[in-house]
């Protein structure tokens, strides 16, 4: 499950052993989608909900570096 905020995204995803297909976790990634997409972190968590939780913190983190990096003054 993909969501989009602006310029940005996250994605939500179970992770199943190849072995069994039994659920072992869940994993997030962190994606700028404009102009391409360009993967920028990835995480896992035990539940679904930890997993967004984690997610949409990890997306602030990334949007707000970023906006700090484009504010500074050219050298």
């Amino acid at each position: 499950m993909r969501i989009y905020e602006g310029d940005y995204a996250y994605e939500i995803e179970r992770i199943l052993d190849p072995a069994t297909q039994v659920s072992t976790g869940w994993r997030y990634n962190i994606y700028r989608v404009r102009p391409l997409d360009q993967l920028l972190r990835s995480g896992t968590a035990a539940t679904k909900e930890e997993a967004e939780e984690a997610a949409k913190h990890a997306l602030q983190e990334v949007v707000g570096a970023e906006q700090r990096g484009q504010s500074k003054p050219a050298a």
